[in-house]
């Protein structure tokens, strides 16, 4: 469990949604928002067959893109309303292949700083209710102003 974190924006939940909504990318990949909270983001993608890569296996770029996003909108849940984040670097350990129904992912922040936060993503392949661990990431985001 990580630290309990307070956001300095009322409308964090919004915020968050408008970010997964103005997401072009995101969309097409079909990430789907479950849920957030401060420091904290849940998210999924249902596996279609063009999420596969040779082996049949959901691609390695997808799965990053899920962990990616995931943890930048915990980070984005902490900052203000005149504030944004972006990822500057990341590093995803693909512990095994993503087969399964959905991919299920958890980002939560671990270092809320004034300008530099990190979180870590969890990505999770579900089949037939069982829940295994295919990739762990690392993002770290850089707060700037909103209007820049």
């Amino acid at each position: 469990m990580h630290e309990q974190f307070t956001s300095r924006n009322p409308a964090h939940a919004e915020r968050v949604q408008e970010m997964f909504a103005g997401a072009r990318f995101v969309r097409q990949l079909g990430i789907e928002l479950l849920d957030s909270g401060p420091g904290w983001c849940e998210s999924r993608l249902p596996v279609r067959d063009w999420h596969a890569q040779q082996n049949g296996f959901v691609h390695a770029g997808a799965t990053a893109t899920l962990a990616d996003h995931t943890a930048g909108a915990s980070a984005l849940s902490l900052v203000a309303q005149d504030e944004m984040v972006l990822s500057v670097e990341f590093k995803i350990n693909l512990l095994r292949p993503g087969i399964g129904e959905y991919l299920c992912c958890r980002g939560e922040v671990i270092r809320n700083g004034r300008k530099l936060i990190v979180s870590e993503s969890e990505v999770y392949a579900v089949r037939e209710e069982t829940r295994k661990l295919v990739a762990k990431a690392t993002v770290t985001l850089v707060v700037l102003d909103a209007s820049e």
